[in-house]
């Protein structure tokens, strides 16, 4: 196990003249053991506070403890070695080299640090076993469901047995129902293993699961509760119904001048090019706007 503090983190992201500040003195302390969500809207700092605490980006002020250490201070050697041995990463999209199979993606972060092949092959099995993978362990990612290839990915954070578990919207290209399951995975491996899990989502049905809940929103932490103690969906929300009305409304209209624009087609005022130009437009734009809402739970 292993419990992270973290004091005054703050994050500035530069494009050209412009700067984007993804983290405002951002302070959080997740104990021992504990299996914490950090849950926000898009933009709020979540994936930018994961990737500092696993040592693949580092804040521009603050500090990181992890188990009393101070991770910002670390050599790029030093990095390495922590993101090797001490954190296991799960990502929303999964994150396997698609031309091996589960076992053998399993088996890849032991080569890394040197474990022999034979002790490699019977942790990568009994890991592939626990996710309930243990009859496919030669299938190939693109042989396996969604929710069967983030259980290997779940596998692959465990190989080295880290003491830090990392999950950025590990649900986030899943079906409701498979999602679930893989958050149910990480609450069992969890009470199981004895690790510190910290997740971050934009999927409120998912934080029922963890033992806290970070609400985070303009790069801060604004409130740390149990399930039990606040409606989470209210204050999640609380502060983004301008956001979701804008969403909704600029929804409508995307869809109205898809109307538009076949009616148009049909009656001549549009060449075909022109027509397929900007449904595309417009199609990738409402997919997107879709996707945040469903996120959102709307």
């Amino acid at each position: 196990m292993a419990f992270v503090i973290c004091e005054k983190l703050i994050k500035i992201y530069k494009t050209g003249s412009s700067e984007t500040v993804a983290l405002r003195e951002l302070t959080m302390k997740v104990r021992e053991g504990e299996f914490r969500v950090i849950a926000g809207p898009s933009g709020s700092g979540k994936t930018t506070l994961l990737n500092c605490i696993g040592a693949i980006d580092t804040p521009d002020a603050g500090i990181i403890l992890v188990d009393g250490e101070d991770i910002t201070k670390y050599t790029e050697k030093r990095r390495i070695e922590y993101r090797r041995k001490r954190v296991g990463f799960v990502f929303q999209l999964f994150n396997l080299i698609p031309y091996l199979t589960a076992l053998e993606n399993v088996e890849l972060p032991m080569a890394a640090i040197g474990i022999p092949r034979e002790e490699r092959i019977k942790r990568a099995r009994e890991l592939l076993n626990l996710v309930g993978l243990g009859d496919k362990l030669y299938n190939k990612p693109h042989e396996l469901s969604g929710g069967e290839q983030q259980r290997v990915a779940i596998a692959v954070a465990l190989a080295n047995d880290p003491p830090l578990i990392l999950a950025d919207e590990p649900t986030g290209e899943l079906d409701y129902v498979t999602g679930r399951q893989i958050v149910r995975l990480f609450r069992d491996l969890h009470r199981e293993l004895n690790k510190t899990i910290i997740m971050v989502t934009h999927d409120i049905s998912m934080v029922t699961y963890a033992d806290r809940i970070s609400i985070m929103r303009d790069g801060r932490i604004l409130e740390t509760v149990t399930p039990a103690e606040r409606d989470i969906t209210k204050l999640l929300f609380s502060d983004t119904d301008e956001l979701l009305t804008s969403l909704e409304e600029r929804r409508k209209i995307i869809l109205e001048e898809i109307k538009k624009l076949e009616n148009d087609y049909r009656n001549g005022l549009l060449s075909l090019d022109q027509l397929v130009e900007r449904y595309t437009e417009l199609k990738n734009e409402l997919n997107r706007i879709e996707k945040e809402l469903r996120r959102m739970s709307i």
